[in-house]
């Protein structure tokens, strides 16, 4: 495609998805200079070149204050760029309708896309394409950039798949027995910091370890043969009041002294175990470059994020019942990245009583998919995940 003409829109997954699908060598953006913000015109610029580097890219403002302006104006954009395509997946209704007359009275293709469904819709003279027509596969870097940000990396590190089965295993350990994970963390802590080794991956403590106020850190002997046996940690011993072992690295020694980490490694292990989603990531935190755009109190860390075909999904893990606040931020995060086609889920441990829990009243309100501690512990995690999808995909096309 020579050139795509596109009527920009406010959501920038509307912006990115045809462009990305079709991979124009030029786009020309129609824009509304009252609405639309140069940073906001500079963000989908600096996306659209990080996936296409060599594409050029103008933009052309409107002041949409009658039908004949719009027209005059796609007519003359269209006659500046001979071959080209016109997308009125969004840009508003009025916008649509006067690209439509341009189109018809010089002959230019013209489409839309219906993100939804997946389909590419021809409005005039596309017929050729609706075969060809396939969405494109998105990332969590193009999407940030779409929206003035950075990836910032990851608060705790992402395991390789080799580490998959032996730290799923743990977790389920761990969902059996919480207090006795927050005892095992509690100790691996203090351990670490009273006991100091040569070597950080190195560990050698009591195994009753004085705290305060004549009170003991001990760690529960299941979870440290559970470890042992599944090579998280090497050459464990307990003699003589005495326990000392290696962790298998650093990342490893992190996960097994962090209390609230192994929700978000269940969560991340069993999205990117089943196929069904891209661009799993765990813990990714978002750099705004000085520009911070949403409320000062929400995090810039997401627990996980991911891709179902084209939707973002971002997932908050919490291993207690959500509060209002973790909700309300989770929402932040639906609401700026991808609008009406992202998805927000909460996990959680809590067992939910969809009849008496104020949390599932409140995200069923704010668009917020809960999966609770029995998905997990009768082993339907992401069936219920993906339930949770489909049933929203209904709804929308309802």
């Amino acid at each position: 495609m020579d050139c795509l003409i596109e009527l920009y829109d406010h959501d920038q997954l509307n912006n990115l998805v045809d462009i990305l699908a079709f991979r124009p060598r030029k786009v020309v953006f129609i824009f509304d200079k009252r609405e639309i913000r140069d940073q906001d015109l500079h963000a989908i610029k600096l996306a659209c070149r990080q996936a296409l580097p060599n594409l050029q890219i103008e933009a052309v403002s409107i002041t949409p204050v009658s039908l004949d302006e719009i027209t005059r104006t796609c007519k003359q954009v269209i006659h500046q760029n001979p071959n080209c395509y016109m997308d009125i997946t969004g840009g508003g209704e009025l916008n649509a309708i006067g690209a439509y007359l341009a189109c018809r009275s010089t002959f230019t293709p013209i489409f839309k896309v219906d993100i939804i469904n997946g389909a590419f819709i021809n409005v005039y003279g596309c017929k050729s394409m609706e075969n060809r027509f396939f969405l494109p596969t998105l990332s969590l870097d193009i999407l940030l950039l779409a929206h003035g940000a950075i990836h910032g990396g990851h608060g705790h590190s992402q395991p390789s798949d080799l580490w998959f089965d032996p730290l799923f295993r743990f977790c389920q350990q761990i969902f059996q027995d919480l207090n006795g994970w927050k005892d095992f963390c509690f100790y691996l802590q203090t351990g670490c910091t009273a006991y100091p080794a040569s070597s950080p991956l190195f560990f050698s403590a009591p195994a009753q370890i004085p705290v305060s106020d004549g009170n003991f850190a001990g760690g529960k002997e299941s979870f440290f043969q559970l470890a042992n046996q599944l090579n998280l940690i090497s050459d464990y011993q307990k003699e003589k009041n005495w326990i000392s072992f290696s962790f298998a690295n650093t990342a490893i020694r992190h996960y097994l002294t962090d209390y609230g980490t192994c929700l978000e490694l269940y969560t991340y292990i069993s999205l990117s175990r089943s196929n069904a989603f891209h661009d799993v990531q765990m813990s990714v935190k978002i750099d705004w470059n000085g520009q911070r755009k949403i409320p000062v109190e929400v995090t810039n860390e997401i627990d996980v994020t991911c891709f179902y075909g084209i939707h973002p999904v971002f997932i908050s893990c919490k291993l207690s019942e959500p509060s209002s606040e973790a909700l309300q931020e989770l929402s932040i995060y639906k609401s700026y990245f991808g609008g009406r086609h992202s998805r927000c889920i909460l996990v959680t441990l809590a067992n939910l009583n969809p009849e008496r829990s104020y949390p599932v009243w409140r995200a069923k309100e704010m668009g917020i998919h809960l999966i609770d501690g029995n998905s997990i512990r009768r082993g339907t995690f992401i069936k219920d995940i993906l339930k949770a999808l489909e049933g929203n995909q209904i709804a929308l096309r309802g």
